[in-house]
């Protein structure tokens, strides 16, 4: 009996094979995701969810923002190397990043500190700015 078992969580451990998968294109795709937590391992995962999602759809089929709001703010002032890389590779895949005005007043932070913003890139509020942004038809994305 333990033997059928071992056997059987062996298979589950296989290694990937890629599926023959037969989907429609996706077209093009407006979609806003939500960065407001502190943890930057959460906040990697979040960027890779978004280079994921462009690798599949394709770049030029997207329209992508991360809304960064609340904790989320520490992805922009932790100046872990590793995280400024991943925002400089979806800036660079033209990823706008909208920061909260709201947060960087109720923290006050001056934005000038943050990694990589610039003044055009803060918006009144991240919140209002996720609302605003499905009423424009992007698609919302809490990970």
């Amino acid at each position: 009996m333990l033997l059928a078992a071992l056997s059987m969580s062996a298979s589950v451990y296989a290694d990937y094979v890629q599926p023959n998968i037969q989907h429609e294109a996706f077209g093009k795709q407006k979609v806003a995701y939500q960065m407001n937590t502190g943890d930057d391992q959460e906040q990697l995962q979040i960027i890779k969810y978004v280079n994921n999602h462009m690798q599949t759809v394709g770049k030029e089929n997207m329209e992508v923002q991360v809304v960064v709001f609340g904790a989320g703010m520490s992805l922009l002032q932790s100046g872990d190397e590793k995280l400024n890389k991943a925002i400089d590779a979806i800036r660079a895949n033209g990823v706008k990043i909208a920061i909260c005005n709201n947060t960087l007043r109720n923290k006050n932070i001056d934005w000038k500190t943050l990694y990589g913003v610039k003044e055009s890139d803060i918006v009144p509020g991240g919140v209002a700015e996720l609302a605003y942004l499905q009423q424009k038809g992007f698609a919302y994305i809490k990970p």
